[in-house]
C-alpha cells in the first residue's frame, strides 16, 4: 500500500518533470538569436530553468502527499499510522527541496554570473582573448561569492537569535513553539533556508512588478485583442510617406552646389532612421498580413478570448484570495513578528475552499494548484517580456523572441530563477491554510462528550495532523527571522497595489501591436541586424 500510494503522489511529478524539461529548452531555443546561438548558454539557461521550476513543482506533490495520509473522518490511513513512516516518506520531500534550492544557490551566484560578465567583456571588446574574458568574469563573480559567503555566515547565527515563547505561555502564537521543539533545524538547514529566502526576497519583489502586472494584463490583452493589421499597416505607410515628404523637401531645398547647415544634416540623418525604422515594421506588418496564422484569426480568435476570460476569472479570485489572506492577518493582528504565521482563518478563502472541495477527487487538487503555478509563471514572462529589465529610467534588456543576446537571455533565466523561488512563499500568503496542511482534518472531542471533525491549522498538535514540508520550513524559518515575513507581507500588499493599477492602465491603453515595432534606438542598438530573417511578430 506504502508502494502505491508513493507511485501515485510521485507519477504526476514525474510527468509535470518531463513537461518542465520540455519547455525550458524550447523556450531558451525560441528566445535566443538564432544565427548567433550559443549552445552553452542554451545549456546553462535551461539548466536552470529546469533547477527552478522542479523546485517550484515539489509544492503540489508536498501538499498530496500529506493529504493522501489521512481519511476525511480525521485518522490517519493504515500505511500511514506510524509516525516514523510518514517522518520518512517526507524525509525524501526535505531532502529534494534543499538539494534543489542548494542548486539554485549554486547557479544563481556562480554559474550565471559567470557567463553573464563573460559575455558582456565579450561584446564589449571583441579583441580580447578568450583567458582575458575569463579572467575578468571570475573577477565580477568573486563578487557574488562573498555575498553568498556573508548569507551563510549570517544564516549560521541569525536564526539562532530567536527568542522562543515561555513554556507556560498561553497566547495562541506561543503554541507555535512547537515547531522549535518538534522540527528543530540544524545550523546547516538554517543557513541553506537563510540564503534561500534571501535570494526569494529578491524574487517576490520581481514577483510583485513583473507577475502583478502580467497576471492581469494577460488575460485582459487575450480578451481585447491586437490592433487591427490592416490600419497598422496604412498608419505606418502614412507616417513614411510623410516622412518621406519632409526628406524631399529638405534635400531640394539644398541641392549639391549648396551646403547644408549642420543643424539640418542632424535633421535629416533623424529623419532617414525614422524611415529605415518605419520601413521595418511595414516590412513586418506585411509578413504577418500574408502569414498562415493571421489567415486563420477567425478560427483561433473565438477560442483566445474564452481562454481569456477563464484566465480573467482566475486572476480576479487569485486577486480576491490574496486580499482576504492579507485581510485576515490584518484583523488578528498582534505584532510584526507574528503576523507572517497567522493561518487561522476567520475569512472565507475562494482559492482555499476550490481545492478543499477538490481534493475530494484526486488528482483534481493537483490539476488545479499546479495549473495556479504554471499561471504564475507564464504571467511572470509575460511580464518580463513586456516590460523588460529596467536600470532607474534606463532599459537595459528587452526580451525578443528570436533576438534575445546572450547576457540578456542569462539575465532573464536568473530573474526567472528568482522568481519561481518566491513562489512558494507567494502561495503560502495566497492560501496559508491549505499550503500548510492541505485537505486535512482531526477529530476532536465537543464539549458534550461527541467527536466533532475539524480543519487542521497550526495552532493544534503535530500528533494529530501532518504538516506539510514547505509549510514546516517556511514557520519554522520565520518563527526564527520574523523580519522576513513581515517584509513578504509588505510586498504582498503591493502586490495588489500593482495588479489593480496594471488593470486601469491595460484597460484605458491601445490594444496591442502586432509586431514588436522597431524605433531609431532600437536600430542604432543594433536590433534591427541582417542576420534575423522572420519578422518581429507579437
Amino acid at each position: 500500500m506504502l508502494v502505491l500510494a508513493s507511485l501515485g503522489s510521485w507519477l504526476p511529478f514525474a510527468i509535470v518533470g518531463l513537461f518542465i524539461i520540455c519547455f525550458a529548452i524550447l523556450f531558451i531555443l525560441r528566445y535566443q538569436q538564432k544565427r548567433r546561438r550559443d549552445y552553452l548558454v542554451t545549456f546553462v539557461c535551461s539548466i536552470s530553468l529546469i533547477i527552478a521550476l522542479l523546485a517550484a513543482s515539489l509544492l503540489p506533490t508536498d501538499v498530496i502527499f500529506v493529504s493522501f495520509m489521512k481519511y476525511p473522518n480525521g485518522t490517519f490511513k493504515e500505511w500511514v499510522s506510524n509516525p516514523t513512516t510518514r517522518d520518512h516518506i517526507q524525509k525524501y520531500i526535505e531532502v529534494g527541496y534543499y538539494v534543489l534550492y542548494g542548486l539554485v544557490i549554486f547557479m544563481a551566484f556562480l554559474v550565471n554570473p559567470f557567463l553573464f560578465f563573460y559575455y558582456e567583456e565579450k561584446q564589449e571588446t571583441e579583441s580580447n582573448t578568450i583567458p582575458k574574458r575569463i579572467q575578468s568574469a571570475i573577477k565580477w563573480t568573486i563578487g557574488f561569492l562573498l555575498f553568498l559567503f556573508l548569507l551563510i555566515i549570517l544564516g549560521i547565527f541569525v536564526p539562532q537569535l530567536a527568542t522562543l515563547p515561555s513554556d507556560n505561555s498561553t497566547s495562541e502564537w506561543d503554541h507555535v513553539k512547537y515547531l522549535i521543539d518538534y522540527f528543530d533545524s540544524s545550523r546547516i538547514e538554517d543557513s541553506i533556508s537563510f540564503s534561500i529566502f534571501t535570494i526569494s526576497i529578491i524574487g517576490f519583489f520581481l514577483l510583485t512588478i513583473y507577475t502583478g502586472y502580467g497576471s492581469i494584463a494577460c488575460p485582459l490583452s487575450l480578451i481585447r485583442g491586437k490592433r487591427s493589421a490592416r490600419l497598422q499597416q496604412a498608419s505606418i505607410e502614412d507616417q513614411r510617406s510623410e516622412i518621406q515628404r519632409q526628406i524631399r523637401l529638405l534635400k531640394n531645398r539644398y541641392p549639391r552646389h549648396i551646403p547644408m547647415p549642420i543643424r539640418e544634416k542632424h535633421r535629416l540623418a533623424e529623419l532617414e532612421q525614422e524611415d529605415a525604422a518605419l520601413c521595418r515594421n511595414e516590412e513586418s506588418i506585411i509578413n504577418v498580413r500574408e502569414s498562415l496564422f493571421f489567415k486563420c484569426r477567425y478560427i483561433y480568435r473565438p477560442v483566445q478570448i474564452i481562454l481569456g476570460i477563464f484566465l480573467f476569472i482566475l486572476a480576479i479570485v487569485i486577486f480576491i484570495s490574496l486580499l482576504l489572506s492579507n485581510v485576515n492577518k490584518c484583523i488578528n493582528f498582534v505584532n510584526f513578528k507574528q503576523i507572517f504565521a497567522q493561518g487561522n482563518q476567520t475569512l472565507p478563502n475562494p482559492i482555499n475552499i476550490i481545492l478543499t472541495w477538490t481534493g475530494q477527487f484526486y488528482p483534481i487538487s493537483y490539476i488545479f494548484l499546479t495549473g495556479l503555478l504554471i499561471y504564475i509563471i507564464f504571467t511572470s514572462l509575460y511580464g518580463l517580456q513586456q516590460l523588460g529589465i529596467w536600470y532607474f529610467w534606463v532599459r537595459m534588456y528587452r526580451f525578443s523572441r528570436g533576438r534575445t543576446k546572450p547576457q540578456a537571455i542569462l539575465m532573464l533565466c536568473s530573474l526567472l530563477m528568482f522568481i519561481v523561488v518566491a513562489i512558494n512563499i507567494f502561495v503560502y500568503l495566497l492560501i496559508p491554510q491549505y499550503a500548510i496542511y492541505g485537505d486535512q482534518h482531526y477529530s476532536a472531542i465537543g464539549n458534550n462528550g461527541t467527536i466533532i471533525i475539524e480543519k487542521c491549522t497550526q495552532f493544534v498538535k503535530t500528533d494529530d495532523c501532518q504538516m506539510t514540508v514547505m509549510g514546516r520550513i517556511i514557520l519554522r524559518f520565520f518563527y526564527k527571522v520574523w523580519f522576513f515575513g513581515a517584509i513578504y507581507f509588505c510586498l504582498s500588499w503591493i502586490f495588489l497595489v500593482i495588479f489593480l493599477a496594471s488593470f486601469i492602465l491595460k484597460l484605458f491603453t491601445h490594444r496591442e501591436s502586432n509586431i514588436q515595432e522597431y524605433t531609431v534606438d532600437r536600430l542604432l542598438e543594433g536590433d534591427g541586424d541582417e542576420d534575423d530573417d522572420e519578422p518581429l511578430i507579437q
